[in-house]
């Protein structure tokens, strides 16, 4: 990729800003530069502040583009960028590494050298809590909007996890060195000194996936599902969400210092002061010619060198055309094998595609051997082809030959009930040589009236009795009314998900009590049940106001942190806290504990405690 100049400053980079419209750069000497989509600058303004340190995360933009902190030592300076003026500046004890805002633009969260974390409401101007005393250097931390957590990174190795409602908080040792950085997008992601790498689970304080790059860590970008990180001497790519590296060699930086991602664009900054910026799409050109060309080889291989192609209209025709290629040759391998062979050659050239592809000519093949079985009549064959090579039971000749079965079946079933033994012998004689089929037509010819017994308890929906009549009888799984029955369980339990989700208790309810009828589903049916039940005592707790359970449960049962009411819950219970904190401050002490004994009287609560020994 083509390497650009942004900008020279001169001076080191301290932090950037990412928006939806633009990109923010502040200097170490505390310029502000604003650049468009398409990285031209636009303005810029100098802070008269003493120098921040741009080795340290005591710089930061706010989230959503309202505040920009800058730290010089111990004193930090908090600045409106939309109302371009000065909101205030505070004098910590200690000298401070690490900033961060909520995305109420509330309140401001700083970690210093003594291992403290310190919370400050940023509309009265006041230090509301030391939350913590910790043993070593908080060097990075950021408000979780996935959980309700201020999560911290320290020299110790350690993450720590900080619960805003009530102080209490976890310490998780799990990196190798010092903690460089921890962030909070798409995903929670911390990073040590020598790029050791961790994903989080925020509800559960525990590590989702790892991974080690034994690199001098400089900084990381997560960028919808990628994770960029730059180390001393490289970039690498990394897919949280399916954790694997996608390039561990993305590009060779010497001196880099910071990185972000803008509008397709990778900007890197050098410890010189100057600012690099590279075109991610740059190639999406080459890879549409290679579209053109069917060179499906080269196109994969750019993408494997440039993941962030797949955001390409490019790939999208790419994976089109593989799709439909795949689709012709389906449909090729029903009139001449070889020719189908023929046409997936390049496809097999792919690498990550070759398994795929050699799977389909393996089975497809067969594929008018397996047609002229069935149209022959040779189903005991069209059974062993099908079994043997399991694609062609995607193919809608497949399909003709379970109907084939279907129909004989049922006509057998009727010549049966009629007294007419002989001729139902003669129409089930085809599939008398299919494994699967053979002991459920020796049960047919024996015991007929079990089929309709079993159509008879699926048409009441009496599933206990349906599945005693499968469990003395396991040859009736072959019938179609047991797989309607799966198909149906399938559906019913999807649906059951879909209500738990939009927290419709009482219909996930109706349905899990449905499929707990079903031995197949039965395991599942218990854990909604055994989750509805656990969702709706903590409804219960919440309506009754007794927020000591509240609390005690969610820390039981991490899962009812994600609960629309908890998080409801959550939201009144900070706006009243955030409510009486400014009550407080005016000087209307009544005001403020009426709102704060509503909780205190219920719950012990080190914040609001905190708060009333303040004031």
């Amino acid at each position: 990729m083509k390497q650009n100049i942004l900008k020279n400053l001169q001076k080191r980079v301290s932090a950037f800003g990412v928006y939806d419209d633009f990109f923010v750069v502040v200097d170490e000497i505390n310029r502000v530069l604003f650049f468009s989509k398409n990285l031209i600058m636009q303005k810029g303004f100098k802070l008269k502040l003493s120098p921040n340190n741009p080795n340290e995360k005591s710089t930061k933009f706010s989230k959503y583009f309202k505040y920009l902190i800058i730290t010089n030592k111990n004193v930090v300076n908090l600045f409106d960028l939309e109302k371009k003026k000065f909101v205030y500046k505070l004098e910590n004890k200690y000298d401070v590494l690490s900033v961060s805002i909520d995305r109420n633009n509330r309140y401001l969260a700083i970690g210093d050298i003594d291992g403290r974390v310190v919370l400050y409401n940023i509309v009265i101007k006041k230090e509301i809590s030391k939350i913590i005393k910790h043993k070593d250097f908080i060097s990075d931390l950021d408000f979780c909007e996935l959980s309700n957590e201020i999560i911290a990174g320290s020299y110790d190795k350690a993450v720590l996890f900080i619960n805003t409602s009530n102080f209490d908080k976890k310490e998780r040792y799990l990196h190798i060195k010092k903690v460089k950085k921890v962030e909070e997008k798409e995903y929670v992601v911390s990073c040590d000194e020598i790029s050791d790498t961790i994903k989080w689970d925020v509800l559960k304080f525990d590590s989702k996936d790892r991974v080690d790059f034994y690199r001098d860590f400089k900084d990381f970008f997560i960028d919808k599902e990628i994770l960029v990180m730059l180390t001393s001497k490289k970039i690498i790519l990394y897919d949280l969400e399916k954790e694997v590296i996608l390039n561990d060699n993305f590009l060779e930086i010497i001196l880099g210092d910071k990185i972000a991602v803008f509008n397709n664009y990778l900007l890197i900054s050098l410890e010189n002061g100057l600012v690099y910026y590279y075109n991610l799409l740059e190639n999406e050109s080459e890879l549409l010619d290679c579209i053109l060309k069917e060179d499906f080889k080269k196109a994969y291989e750019l993408i494997d060198k440039n993941p962030f192609l797949k955001r390409s209209r490019g790939y999208e025709k790419l994976e089109k055309l593989v799709e439909l290629k795949i689709k012709e040759a389906k449909k090729i391998f029903e009139i001449d094998p070889i020719k189908g062979v023929a046409s997936l050659q390049k496809l097999l050239e792919v690498p990550f595609l070759r398994e795929k592809i050699q799977e389909i000519i393996n089975h497809y093949t067969n594929l008018v051997k397996f047609k002229k079985a069935i149209l022959s009549g040779n189903y005991v064959l069209a059974y062993e082809l099908a079994n043997k090579y399991p694609l062609l039971k995607e193919t809608k000749y497949y399909e003709i030959l379970e109907k084939k079965w279907e129909l004989s079946l049922e006509k057998a079933l009727k010549l049966l009930k009629e007294g007419k033994i002989i001729q139902a012998k003669e129409v089930l004689q085809p599939f008398r040589g299919v494994s699967s089929k053979l002991e459920l037509i020796e049960l047919v010819l024996k015991k007929y009236e079990l089929i309709f017994l079993l159509k008879e308890k699926l048409a009441k929906r009496d599933f206990k009795g349906f599945f005693d009549l499968i469990k003395n009888h396991p040859e009736l799984k072959e019938t179609k009314e047991y797989k309607k029955v799966i198909e149906y369980a399938n559906r019913l339990y999807e649906k059951a998900k879909e209500y738990l989700k939009n927290e419709e208790f009482e219909k996930a309810k109706k349905i899990a009590l449905t499929l707990s009828q079903i031995p197949p589903f039965e395991e599942k049916a218990e854990k909604i049940l055994r989750r509805i039940e656990i969702i709706l005592r903590l409804l219960s707790f919440i309506s009754n106001k007794e927020y000591e359970k509240v609390f005690e449960y969610v820390r039981l049962y991490p899962f009812l942190k994600e609960l629309k009411s908890y998080k409801e819950f959550i939201k009144e219970y900070e706006e009243n806290v955030f409510k009486a904190e400014v009550l407080m401050s005016k000087g209307k002490k009544e005001e403020a504990n009426k709102l704060l004994n509503s909780y205190n009287n219920r719950f012990t609560s080190k914040r609001i405690e905190k708060i009333k020994s303040l004031f």
